[in-house]
């Protein structure tokens, strides 16, 4: 397994050159400072809409790690999709920065004291806790048409400042524009900022961003992120920004507003409704998006399993959506 792990180190490596949310299950990097671990994560959904589809239906791998103390590299790869565009495009785009590929991300961080530096493909430091989920935990349906047409997997630098406490972290980020066909040949870029932040009961991930649209113009991106824990198990939450998300423009100035509420019956147990609105302001479109899932992890102390119903409607496609589906995650020992 470790030579497996260390081929996989380099190839991962070698694409980030060539190729131009953090992990949460990264565990604390060994005595030496070295720590690798691989992750593969099928899921398997079956929805029914207008019709039987599969759904979010995927199968992703997380690999990444510690290479030393002040080194660390996190790769995320999306090997199948059940969408509409088939498998195939994930391939097709691959060097595309206006659409999706079968690279999430792939980037290197050296953190120096309160002060790390990530390099390579990231996501983009914009829209709060619905962006903050991985997308193969998500559910697109009942997600906002930002979420759904912003391509956030951008090239470029990120610079962090942690507070002592680690409660706070400012962040300064510039990328590659998704409005661009192609990273940097296009010559076109995104300049964020984010204030993330945990106090006591609220937590926070607040983004200002700068989008380039064609060589001299920029659209600003803003999202609001909040949360309020008002107990264990019962949590409020408000993701709001100044755009909407659209097929043919990518994003236009608007509203959305997609309040929720989040509530663990029990360990094994978790339940979430969200009812959302969104404003176009340049076709005046109003959408209303209702949404309730419901995840239960069978194997104890772990949520490795998640077995999930979800159902949602769009009130202006005037479509109403279920899934039924399972993901796993396949985890290798660390190194």
């Amino acid at each position: 397994m470790k030579k497996f792990l260390v081929v996989c180190t380099a190839l991962s490596l070698l694409c980030l050159p060539g190729t131009a949310q953090e992990y949460v299950r990264v565990a604390e990097a060994d005595n030496a400072g070295r720590s690798v671990g691989l992750s593969i994560i099928p899921r398997f959904d079956l929805n029914y809409g207008n019709d039987f589809t599969l759904g979010d239906s995927s199968l992703y791998s997380l690999f990444e790690g510690s290479l030393s103390d002040n080194l660390s590299f996190s790769v995320c790869n999306h090997w199948l999709a059940a969408d509409k565009d088939g498998i195939s495009a994930l391939y097709k785009n691959t060097l595309r920065s206006d659409d999706v590929n079968w690279l999430d991300w792939a980037y290197l961080t050296g953190t120096f004291g309160s002060f790390s530096v990530s390099l390579g493909k990231q996501p983009l430091t914009f829209g709060g806790f619905e962006f903050d989920a991985y997308d193969f935990e998500s559910y697109s349906f009942i997600a906002s048409s930002t979420w759904n047409n912003l391509q956030v997997y951008q090239w470029g630098a990120k610079f962090d400042w942690t507070s002592e406490s680690e409660n706070t972290t400012l962040s300064f980020q510039a990328t590659t524009s998704p409005f661009g066909e192609h990273p940097f040949s296009s010559k076109l870029f995104n300049y964020a900022v984010n204030w993330s932040g945990e106090y006591g009961i609220f937590r926070n991930i607040w983004s200002a961003v700068a989008m380039q649209t064609e060589s001299g113009e920029f659209i600003p991106l803003i999202s609001l992120g909040q949360q309020l824990d008002l107990s264990d198990n019962v949590t409020i939450a408000l993701d709001a920004y100044n755009v909407v998300g659209d097929e043919e423009e990518i994003v236009q100035k608007g509203l959305t507003m997609i309040p929720s509420l989040i509530w663990k019956p029990c360990e094994s147990v978790q339940l979430r409704g969200r009812l959302g609105g969104e404003m176009n302001f340049e076709t005046k479109n109003r959408d209303l998006i209702a949404g309730f899932d419901a995840h239960w992890f069978p194997i104890k102390d772990s949520e490795d399993l998640r077995l999930h119903f979800a159902a949602g409607y769009h009130h202006d496609l005037k479509l109403c959506s279920f899934t039924l589906g399972v993901l796993y995650y396949l985890n290798f020992p660390r190194s």
